[in-house]
């Protein structure tokens, strides 16, 4: 009988927890929407008594949250991503590298790695003095088209061609966030050759209308892919040949820094 356990698929055994896992990946998908029971168990394709089991049991670990129009994401997972991040040493060693920045860089600085497909994942942060009000854009956790942002474009460079072949294996089109997204693997191929050769990128407004960012990698042992990647993000406005230098510099100093430690 433990023979059969263990050569079969071991998800079915636990499938509340799977089900649990795409339900919260749902509501993951539309933050701000409420859905209804109903449209979680056509979304799932479980039955509606099914659907109402698992929403209260989340429920009940603040999971998610309930109201009179449907369930969204609870206040738990401010908690655990809180935790999270916290057991992650090379986000400990980005602040700690962080630690006299140069106070007229005038730009936030960031953290970020590859997700799974197309994305960065944003991991930490510090603002110095940037001027920006990017709300809900500039929060820890968030995940943006990588082919958008400088920061990703110097992850999907610093991958092998092979992987990062696979990673746009079938995809015809990119995602964008304003017009000046590159929305062609094509072009994106040519950018990501330039940022392979110039040893940093950038975005100019290809996030939002009026942001300019440059960005590069930095290796680490932390991660399986072996990369992290820092930006430093400032109102394009700023934008002179003196504080291009002087962020460029400050830039891959910090990424020296950073790269030491992790």
């Amino acid at each position: 009988m433990d023979e059969i356990i263990d050569t079969a698929d071991k998800r079915t055994l636990v499938p509340a927890v799977e089900r649990s896992i795409r339900l919260l990946g749902l509501l993951e998908s539309a933050p701000q929407h409420r859905f209804g029971v109903s449209e979680i168990a056509r979304a799932l394709d479980i039955p509606k008594s099914t659907a109402l089991n698992l929403c209260n049991a989340l429920v009940d670990g603040q999971l998610v949250r309930r109201s009179e129009d449907g369930y969204q994401l609870g206040r738990r997972l401010v908690q655990l991503g809180s935790a999270y991040v916290a057991s992650v040493d090379l986000v400990r060693e980005f602040y700690d590298a962080c630690r006299n920045l140069p106070s007229n860089i005038d730009a936030m600085v960031q953290l970020a790695v590859l997700g799974d497909d197309l994305d960065a994942v944003y991991l930490a942060r510090q603002d110095c003095n940037s001027g920006l009000r990017l709300g809900l854009r500039a929060e820890i956790g968030r995940r943006t088209p990588a082919n958008c942002t400088g920061i990703g474009k110097a992850l999907l460079a610093a991958l092998p061609v092979h992987e990062l072949e696979a990673r746009l294996a079938g995809v015809r089109t990119l995602a964008t966030m304003t017009d000046k997204s590159i929305s062609s693997p094509s072009v994106l191929r040519d950018r990501l050759q330039e940022i392979r050769r110039d040893g940093f990128s950038t975005d100019d407004e290809e996030v939002l209308p009026g942001v300019f960012c440059i960005a590069c990698t930095a290796s680490t042992a932390h991660r399986e892919d072996g990369l992290v990647a820092i930006s430093l993000t400032a109102l394009k406005t700023s934008v002179t040949p003196e504080m291009t230098a002087l962020r460029t510099r400050t830039l891959f100093e910090l990424a020296q820094r950073l790269e030491e430690k992790i």
